[in-house]
């Protein structure tokens, strides 16, 4: 008998077990579901205590091991990628679940891989992390994302496959905002408070959290995030002298170390 919902990790190898233990710590901070991790092996140097289910399967050790979360033992599951830290209550994720049967967040990126059987406006959706119900018309998605790869091996990305599989799909899919996969690696914006953060390196993420979720401005609902060096900046639509003096402090840094960059190219150059 499958249990009611949960979360779900697939990882391999030491790296990412690391991660997905940091991630499912954060989470069971937040949430009482059980959590469950797809894995190659079990890894006794590392602390599993965390996962309610472990399933070991075979991996190829590159995105498509991601399907893997269709043996998801849930009827409702959420997908969190290893290097996500959960900072909010995901119930509503789940209650998406309700009236859909996959939710993901569109993403601006991967559009330098043209599919020509359809419009170009059809976006790619972030896989870092996704949440679906364990039903058949999902299933047949994820066959169809899987058969994406044999249609096109040379595209290692899969983010490319699921937006084709998604185009061809009759399923009932729905999109969620940033504040649920609040992408870290580059500039990024909200409105709500952060629930999950999705970057490297992991261990700055709660600190970027706790910067994004502070509201200090009567109308700074509006937050735009720009990573420098691993830390970020936060810029609000009315910018108070503190933010003002943190962002000046971070593009001096940044230029200071373009600057050291380029004198050591320059020092390369002659010798």
């Amino acid at each position: 008998m499958t249990k009611s919902k949960g979360v779900v990790y697939v990882a391999s190898g030491s790296s990412y077990i690391k991660e997905a233990v940091f991630s499912a710590t954060s989470f069971k901070k937040h949430n009482a579901e059980p959590i469950c991790l797809i894995t190659d092996r079990l890894y006794p140097e590392e602390n599993l205590e965390i996962f309610d289910t472990i399933l070991i399967r075979p991996c190829q050790y590159n995105y498509i091991d991601k399907l893997l979360a269709i043996e998801t033992p849930y009827d409702k599951t959420i997908f969190l990628d290893t290097d996500t830290y959960v900072c909010q209550d995901l119930s509503d994720l789940y209650g998406l679940l309700d009236y859909t049967e996959f939710a993901i967040h569109q993403a601006d990126e991967g559009y330098e891989h043209i599919i020509y059987e359809f419009n170009g406006a059809m976006p790619e959706f972030n896989t870092g992390v996704f949440a679906f119900r364990n039903t058949q018309p999902v299933k047949k998605l994820f066959g169809d994302w899987q058969a994406s790869y044999h249609r096109k091996p040379e595209i290692s990305t899969d983010q490319y496959h699921l937006r084709w599989a998604l185009y061809n799909s009759t399923i009932r899919y729905s999109t969620f905002s940033t504040a649920y996969n609040f992408i870290t690696y580059y500039p990024n914006y909200t409105l709500q408070k952060v629930k999950v953060l999705h970057g490297r390196p992991q261990n700055q993420l709660p600190i970027i959290e706790k910067d994004l979720n502070h509201i200090r401005h009567k109308n700074g609902w509006r937050r735009f995030y720009y990573p420098i060096s691993h830390h970020g900046i936060m810029i609000y639509q009315d910018l108070t002298v503190p933010d003002t003096l943190k962002l000046i402090f971070y593009l001096m840094l940044n230029l200071m170390k373009l600057c050291k960059r380029g004198i050591l190219q320059f020092i390369k150059r002659l010798s």
